[in-house]
């Protein structure tokens, strides 16, 4: 899928500064949002920008403030193997 987006001129040399590849920093955008909002997992996160493994894809969203979201019984059902 193609995507284009318009950014006004008077804008461009803003965003740009200081963002080497400002279509891939798109894309990250996206990525993260979509994580975030559960549209994508992790690995359609990989995918998407062409991260060479899950970990990457992890720190990549980790850096980004972008984590896995786990409701109680999730929690519970990981810890409950641990001893207390």
């Amino acid at each position: 899928m193609l995507l284009e987006i318009h950014i006004p001129d008077s804008l461009r040399d803003s965003l740009q500064r200081g963002v080497p590849d400002l279509t891939h920093a798109a894309l990250e955008g996206v990525a993260v949002e979509g994580y975030r909002n559960g549209a994508l997992s992790m690995a359609q996160v990989r995918e998407l920008l062409g991260l060479p493994s899950r970990w990457e894809a992890q720190n990549f969203l980790a850096s980004r403030g972008a984590w896995p979201s786990y409701d109680e019984a999730a929690v519970a059902s990981e810890l409950a193997p641990l001893p207390s």
